[in-house]
């Protein structure tokens, strides 16, 4: 989704990060809790392949992402420097909007949902093996098909960021996937889920929750425990987790709000869960460059 922020950095936010323990830990006793904090710095020296970034996936030890609409059908793969160690194309799709990425034990998975105008017809997912991936630097194959559609959407005209249809987040967990709805009217986020057969499938509504920004990506912790939702409003970027909920009820739980705005204007766009369950976050390029963070967040959740 090519859309640039223009903002100066908010530096005063930055004082909310220099809560005390205490006061943290006393938030996270109830529900819908927030906190302002800044994210650690992994590389910002990402090439410039990646500088419209927007999925974001964990393989191999290496950060696997797409760019967005009309770019090329290839997936980038790199390390914690920022230097690109695999390519892989996708020789029987364009990228109409790719938007997000999620992956399991055999199968990853490419979300060509991008809908700014909500308008689009033909919602997909895009489904790869992942013993396609090969050894080599550079390396193709063909992928299925998944088509989707949202049950309750009736109207099609042309409104750019002025609907509720739009999706640039999901998440595969079970045997099912999941999405989240980028709403640009009321700022909330519906949850879909689909089956992982090849064939076209109609989605219903799950569940919404206000989430109140543009939900950009979505990632769920091994266990299946942690969710977190990641996404902006006016130009600050914010992550949401939600736990203590059961099976795939995400939003039947609690949740912590973090408040992102020392970022400036930097564009959050995927999320993933890496290594032992550590999280990070990716930005496409603004007047900021693309960049990969890793978010702390285990410090919030033990107690």
């Amino acid at each position: 989704m090519k859309y640039l922020f223009y903002s100066s950095l908010f530096s005063f936010l930055f004082l909310g990060a220099c809560r005390s323990n205490k006061s943290i830990n006393e938030q996270l006793k109830v529900s819908n809790a927030s906190i302002v904090y800044q994210p650690v710095l992994v590389s910002d020296s990402l090439s410039v392949k990646v500088n419209e970034q927007s999925g974001l996936m964990w393989y191999n030890n290496l950060f696997w992402i797409n760019n967005d609409s009309d770019c090329e059908p290839v997936l980038y793969a790199y390390n914690r420097d920022g230097v690109i160690k695999k390519e892989f194309e996708i020789t029987n799709a364009k990228n109409i909007d790719w938007e997000d990425l999620a992956a399991d034990q055999n199968y990853i998975y490419i979300g060509d949902f991008g809908n700014n105008f909500g308008n689009r017809k033909d919602l997909r997912v895009l489904r790869l093996k992942k013993e396609d991936l090969g050894t080599s630097e550079l390396s193709k194959a063909e992928a299925d098909v998944i088509g989707i559609e949202w049950a309750d959407q009736e109207d099609f005209t042309r409104h750019l960021q002025k609907h509720d249809f739009d999706c640039e987040a999901f998440l595969s967990y079970g045997d099912s996937l999941f999405f989240f709805t980028k709403n640009w009217a009321n700022y909330k986020t519906r949850l879909y889920s689909a089956s992982k057969n090849i064939e076209a499938q109609k989605l219903k509504v799950k569940a919404e929750f206000n989430v109140n920004m543009l939900v950009t990506g979505a990632d769920v912790s091994s266990d299946g425990k942690l969710l977190a939702l990641v996404g902006y409003k006016d130009y600050l970027s914010y992550i949401i987790l939600f736990y203590e909920f059961e099976g795939t009820n995400f939003f039947g739980g609690k949740s912590l709000r973090i408040d992102l705005s020392p970022l400036g204007g930097a564009q959050t766009e995927g999320i993933v869960f890496g290594e032992n369950d550590s999280l990070y976050i990716s930005t496409e390029q603004t007047k900021l460059p693309q960049s990969i963070y890793k978010v702390e967040y285990e410090q919030w959740m033990k107690n």
